[in-house]
């Protein structure tokens, strides 16, 4: 017998998609939709009645309408579509979901993650045509979604289907929002399907993917007021068993193209003892496949002797850059309201000293805008990671859902303002909710921490880091100071009119979003710009040193300018300043390599008085001796210049370093 149209629709498997907008551009991997996607199909009634597809897409402005159209014409009669939502990808998510749902009035909407947990009564009024949001670990939940929207009827309501599944949000009939009891975490996560070792992501997925996001284990056992990790704050870790971690990272080295970055998703990665093992996994099996990946990771909190050894040998297979020391305050009232225990200053400064000799660089998170810190206490902060050899790389303070700071009384308490603007401007998809005053800092003081955060990027960290070091350790004035100073240098000393705009353009972008100037910024990078983040860091930068001639009348202007300022019977000789100057300036050339595709040769001669004071820091190469002669390679000519520099940004970059010393020359520059 034939069976009826009806009859064979039922016993079809129905589409379900699941749906992640990324900041990656060109990944289409994602771990929190392969997990999802891994829990459901191990369900032998769920696999037999489902298909699943991925949709992992960028979400670039210019781009976002054509995703949305090769996303649903990838789509028939789908049954559900799942969405994974954090605050960068919200606005495209629920944008998405409401056009699905006026296409299939019939599929269910669910959608999940850290911003959209425990939000039930905002996410439901801004987008009522969500059918059911998940709260926190959404794999096992998920899969009993799933069941329950197979086997319903087709009278049934969401409450006839879902009331005694725990921790999820729905519309009841009346239009008012119910939330279910909160479940317990995962226990064991061994109990979740991988998505690595079952068929969710084919070889020829894996091998495509630039980027991986890998968990080894869940939960933090802090509670930061300005975080909260997937709702795992002040928690027990979980770990997923080294065996299962192994076979993980076997198939995804096995199978990776060179390059590829394996991100270690844990929140302190170093905090416990096996994570020493899970390294040397990582070392052993990229030797055994003749492979190099970049391993990053968000780093134990508390750098302890455990993280020195497991960068150590990460850095020294070549497979990691710089190592995050995350501080976010040196104010012990700062760390006092954010309820957290920080590095002690001795301790910081004694990891700084191992990780210079042991030649791995570092980068310290700092975070302006934090409750009780004044411009003064941001300063001292900022010197203090600049005294020790580090790095400062400084965030401003975003309001995220569920954390302390979100509460009205703790916002009331403190006199927090916020507006919602880009993280970096000019990227409006990176729209977050921004502390711009609190009682301790007005919105003007603001904007200027927010200057010197790119005064630092262009001047420490770029142009004239030796330089800085130098005239900073013979005069007394920290470099923070320095450093301020030539803000007034870039927005109204310098005497390219360009340097001047881009500069001012970057305070007006704050006030004013609107304001933000992508036609300059464009004219300055052109299409290599492939990374959408510090625009402005990345156009000076490359405004600055495009032409050498121009390099060296711009750098030595601001040295000049800096040493107006200070007294001339402490500082050295004018020529040992111009020699160590030149080093900064050999710099240069691997800032220009990128950018104009072109081999360069630079020879330098400088006292072993200064060299003693750059080494004391970690700012010059260890083997650097009093002369010599630096060379961009053929490699770093081919490297785009807007990776580079926001590596430079991020304080893994370092472009003294990345140059190849040779033997001394007599030539002081030549170009190939």
């Amino acid at each position: 017998m034939t069976p009826s149209p009806h009859n064979t629709a039922r016993h079809r498997p129905r589409n379900v998609h699941l749906v992640e907008f990324t900041m990656l551009p060109g990944n289409q991997y994602s771990a929190t939709l392969g997990y999802i996607q891994a829990a459901a199909q191990a369900e032998p009634d769920l696999a037999a009645a489902l298909t699943f597809r991925r949709h992992t897409r960028s979400q670039s402005p210019e781009g976002l309408e054509r995703e949305y159209s090769q996303i649903m014409a990838a789509m028939h009669d789908p049954f559900l579509v799942a969405f994974t939502i954090y605050f960068w990808n919200r606005p495209a998510s629920m944008e998405l979901a409401r056009r699905v749902k006026e296409r299939w009035p019939a599929c269910k909407i669910v959608i999940g993650g850290n911003d959209v947990t425990n939000q039930q009564d905002k996410v439901f009024a801004e987008a009522p045509w969500v059918d059911v949001l998940v709260h926190g670990e959404g794999e096992v939940r998920f899969a009993e979604l799933l069941r329950r929207f197979v086997h319903a009827g087709e009278q049934d309501t969401l409450a006839d289907t879902l009331a005694d599944i725990a921790g999820i949000s729905y519309l009841s009939g009346d239009g008012g929002i119910v939330t279910t009891p909160t479940p317990e975490r995962i226990g064991d996560l061994n109990t979740l399907p991988s998505p690595i070792l079952s068929s969710v992501f084919s070889d020829t997925e894996l091998a495509a993917t630039r980027v991986f996001v890998y968990e080894t284990n869940r939960g933090c056992p802090y509670s930061c007021a300005f975080c909260y990790w997937g709702g795992a704050v002040n928690s027990k870790v979980r770990q997923f068993s080294l065996e299962r971690i192994q076979a993980e990272l076997e198939r995804i080295i096995r199978l990776a193209q060179p390059g590829a970055q394996i991100f270690i998703a844990d929140a302190n990665f170093g905090i416990l003892p096996r994570d020493v093992e899970i390294a040397k996994c990582i070392v052993e099996t990229c030797q055994r496949y003749k492979k190099r990946v970049i391993v990053q990771t968000n780093w134990a909190k508390n750098t302890s002797d455990r993280v020195v050894t497991i960068a150590h040998m990460l850095r020294s297979a070549g497979l990691t850059s710089a190592i995050t020391l995350s501080a976010q305050s040196f104010d012990p009232t700062v760390l006092q309201i954010a309820n957290r225990t920080n590095i002690r200053v001795d301790n910081y400064r004694r990891m700084q000293q191992r990780f210079r000799e042991l030649d791995v660089p570092t980068y310290t998170d700092l975070i302006w805008g934090l409750p009780g810190e004044t411009p003064e206490s941001y300063h001292e902060g900022i010197e203090e990671v600049l005294t020790a050899g580090g790095a400062p790389v400084i965030y401003p303070l975003l309001l995220l859902n569920n954390t302390e700071y979100t509460k009205e009384r703790f916002r009331a308490d403190y006199s927090i303002k916020s507006r919602i603007l880009p993280c970096n401007p000019g990227v409006d998809a990176l729209s977050a909710d921004v502390v711009v005053s609190h009682s301790s800092m007005t919105f003007d003081q603001w904007v200027d921490g927010m200057m010197l955060r790119l005064s630092l990027s262009i001047f420490q960290k770029s142009l004239l880091r030796c330089t800085l070091r130098l005239l900073s350790h013979y005069s007394g004035v920290r470099i923070v100071d320095l450093c301020e100073r030539l803000v007034t240098y870039l927005d109204s000393v310098c005497s390219d009119p360009g340097v001047v705009t881009l500069a001012r353009n970057h305070a007006e972008s704050y006030r004013d979003p609107d304001t933000f100037d992508r036609p300059r910024v464009v004219a300055e990078t052109g299409p290599t710009m492939v990374i959408s983040e510090e625009l402005h860091f990345q156009a000076l930068v490359a405004r600055m040193v495009r032409d050498p001639a121009k390099h060296r009348r711009l750098v030595t202007e601001a040295v000049d300018y800096l040493r107006s300022g200070l007294d001339a019977d402490v500082l050295p000789e004018p020529s040992e300043i111009e020699a160590v100057m030149n080093l900064d300036l050999a710099g240069g050339a691997a800032l220009r390599a990128g950018l104009l595709g072109r081999r360069e040769e630079t020879s330098f001669r400088i006292s072993s008085e200064s060299l003693a004071v750059l080494r004391e820091y970690g700012d010059v190469p260890p083997n650097l001796e009093t002369a010599g002669t630096f060379s961009v390679s053929v490699e770093r000519t081919r490297y785009p210049f807007s990776g580079y520099y926001i590596s430079i940004w991020h304080g893994s970059g370092r472009p003294l370093h990345d140059l190849t010393l040779s033997a001394p020359k007599q030539n002081i520059l030549e170009t190939t």
